[in-house]
């Protein structure tokens, strides 16, 4: 008798991140975790539902994620779900913004499973794939809020972690993080979008 594989949801693990509750801004610990990252320099759409969208370049981190879930599925008989899309903001110039585009993905993922992954999704796209990485982060702590409207307001959010961490005399870094909790789909109400913002603290 062949047992059925669990699908592991992430957003289950790591609840305090990816299931965060709207309150306070908050310190919290961040675990080490795996991701796909592919950096862009790049204008953004801002009326997508759910996500800022790039404009000059093509976000392909989800497609190769998609393949590591089959990798997984069939090497190992583990089932993952897709993750949020997360956005390291690092900077911002007349229109255009220099950030890093993130997924998380399971520690069992190798760097030969992503290579694997990335061959397949050039191959079906028959052309060359923006250079990514798959990253290990450390644990770190994090000044973080959950911002519930429009990401393009998130800016309100980020400017009460900023505060919080000048009264508290946290140093953090000039980066700062968004994930996008909200699933891109017209159906959910921009006032009901749920944005993670995120500032890492400098030790």
């Amino acid at each position: 008798m062949t047992t059925k594989a669990i699908t592991y949801d992430h957003r289950k693990i790591h609840r305090d991140i990816y299931r965060m509750k709207s309150g306070p801004v908050s310190v919290r610990k961040v675990p080490a975790m795996k991701f796909i990252a592919q950096k862009m320099n790049t204008a953004y759409r801002m009326d997508w539902a759910g996500r800022p969208e790039p404009i000059d370049e093509e976000w392909l981190v989800w497609k190769v994620v998609n393949q590591l879930k089959n990798i997984t599925k069939n090497t190992l008989n583990y089932k993952f779900t897709l993750m949020p899309h997360e956005i390291l903001w690092h900077e911002k110039n007349e229109g255009r913004s220099i950030t890093t585009q993130m997924m998380q993905v399971p520690d069992c993922i190798t760097q030969e499973m992503f290579e694997t992954a990335q061959d397949h999704v050039a191959k079906n796209l028959k052309k060359e794939l923006p250079p990514m990485k798959l990253l290990t982060t450390e644990l770190v702590l994090c000044v973080q809020k959950l911002h519930i409207g429009h990401y393009h307001e998130t800016a309100k959010t980020l400017e009460e972690v900023m505060s919080f961490a000048q009264d508290k005399g946290y140093q953090l870094k000039n980066n700062h993080k968004e994930i996008y909790l909200t699933p891109a789909m017209k159906c959910h109400d921009p006032v009901t979008w749920k944005t993670v913002v995120s500032a890492e603290i400098i030790n």
